[in-house]
């Protein structure tokens, strides 16, 4: 298992479980806190042949370069960073997914995830995953004609790929939450059910950096939850915590000690969504710009 030192405690993590421990009467001190994010979300290509009517990616058919992934998560391994998150654009696409995956699980601790719009997925490619990954999460935002009104592609299409995840790949289900598709949310769930899938993650949509759902559409959201987090499990962004009333594995703790974003763009980021970040080629290592972070000396 891996371990990092947290302001809670000891926390260790299993990749290939995903079990998760925390020895929260054990007390670190500050100078032995893992300096680096518990996750971290690489867009290792911002290419995409989906034409989704809310994504923010700028699409210019770039990708990170297989050599840069594995250099920044070999860093991130041994600074405490539990698990790696490759996304898009649409991960699938990139021509060395595969083996940047199989490096990463045999050069590090870290656990990986691939986040997928899914429609990609065959035997072929499972089979040469399965091995090194924890997790894939595939995007689907309601029922049809939901989906392919926001997708344009058909949900139908996708939905036997799942079935060749089943007893390979652990996998999720994530879903943008907005005024059309939050009225679909039991639909999804009896689709996570139906395939096997083994969580909801719920990422409420943000437009310029602010969400779009209203007072109502939070309550809307949090009754659901309140009613489905002990059918299925639930999670969500940290951001979108401080709107919801239900508990959430790590909720309370610090973005910066959470979740960080690479960029196709080659900067750091602490979300997604933001326009800023700092280039991580300006520091001799990710150590010393997360160092930098850490004191509060830059904004991102």
């Amino acid at each position: 298992m891996k371990l990092r030192f947290e302001p809670q405690g000891l926390h260790y993590y299993c990749r290939r479980s995903g079990l998760h421990i925390l020895f929260d009467e054990v007390k670190i001190e500050k100078s032995a806190f893992s300096i680096a994010p518990r996750t971290i979300s690489i867009a290792i290509t911002d290419k995409c042949d989906f034409s989704c009517s809310y994504c923010y990616v700028n699409l210019k058919d770039k990708f990170l370069s297989k050599n840069d992934i594995i250099k920044y998560c070999k860093q991130l391994d041994k600074l405490g960073t539990f698990d790696v998150a490759l996304g898009g654009g649409e991960p699938t696409l990139h021509p060395d997914i595969v083996s940047i995956c199989r490096e990463i699980w045999l050069e590090t601790g870290m656990g990986i995830s691939i986040t997928t719009h899914g429609h990609h997925l065959n035997e072929k490619f499972i089979e040469e995953i399965k091995d090194y990954v924890s997790f894939v999460r595939i995007s689907i935002d309601g029922p049809e004609p939901i989906y392919s009104q926001l997708r344009n592609k058909k949900l139908h299409d996708l939905l036997p790929k799942l079935r060749l995840l089943k007893g390979h790949v652990p996998f999720g289900i994530n879903t943008v939450i907005n005024k059309l598709t939050l009225p679909y949310l039991e639909d999804v769930k009896i689709m996570l059910i139906e395939y096997g899938a083994f969580e909801l993650l719920l990422l409420p949509m943000l437009n310029k950096g602010k969400f779009v759902l209203n007072e109502n559409d939070w309550d809307v959201l949090n009754n659901w939850i309140e009613r489905n987090y002990q059918v299925i499990p639930i999670r969500t962004s940290v951001d979108a915590e401080e709107f919801l009333k239900q508990p959430f594995l790590f909720s309370g703790q610090k973005q910066e000690t959470d979740y960080g974003f690479i960029g196709i763009d080659g900067k750091y980021r602490r979300n997604s969504f933001s326009n800023e970040g700092i280039r991580i080629d300006a520091y001799n290592s990710l150590e010393q710009m997360l160092l930098s972070i850490n004191a509060d000396s830059l904004s991102i």
